[in-house]
């Protein structure tokens, strides 16, 4: 059985790599400055494997980014995986503020580039413990995203998270699911 790959991608300090720690328990490393994740990580679990992208506008620009995930999506493909789970971590925080200074955040470009991938990514808003007015909130930035609000309505895509709260169970679960509904596909047993 091929195994499936869930990679995170996202912009510099989205805090991709906190969600892998509290998700999996992985030992990975964090930090307050963006750019502890220079390179590609991968961990094999039992029955998938997670990549760890670096992060957007660290040392890669878009065009950085999309060259890594061109060599991610299509390297799997070359190697007959044609199964791989995308999670987009944002800091939604600065999505928001980002968006209040009129520019078009990093982020709405990726994930755009995800789903001309033809991969259909979970976005899991990061840092909720920092907003203020979280339904208004995540109801502007899933309209960035081009998603018609609220945001309710897309719970098969956005999940509202906090990984430094250890509030990841929604994430969890969407991933789970996600992951069963790939395995089933390929005529496989439960995932996660």
């Amino acid at each position: 059985m091929k195994d499936i790959e869930v990679f995170f991608v996202g912009r510099a300090n989205a805090g991709k790599s906190a969600v892998l720690k509290e998700l999996f328990g992985l030992k990975t490393r964090v930090g307050r400055r963006p750019g502890v994740t220079r390179a590609p990580v991968r961990y094999q679990l039992d029955n998938f494997i997670v990549i760890d992208l670096p992060g957007i506008g660290y040392r890669l620009g878009l065009n950085g980014y999309r060259r890594v995930l061109r060599d991610v999506i299509d390297g799997e493909r070359h190697k007959l995986r044609p199964l791989s789970l995308g999670v987009q971590v944002i800091d939604g925080k600065s999505f928001l503020e980002i968006t209040e200074r009129h520019f078009k955040p990093l982020d709405v470009d990726l994930f755009e580039y995800l789903l001309d991938s033809e991969i259909d990514p979970i976005v899991a808003i990061n840092k909720m413990d920092k907003i203020q007015e979280p339904e208004a909130s995540l109801d502007k930035i899933v309209s960035q995203l081009g998603m018609l609000p609220p945001y309710k309505q897309w719970a098969d895509r956005v999940v509202p998270i906090s990984a430094k709260r250890h509030d990841v169970a929604q994430l969890r679960w969407l991933i789970s699911y996600r992951l069963q509904k790939m395995k089933n596909k390929i005529g496989g047993n439960q995932l996660v």
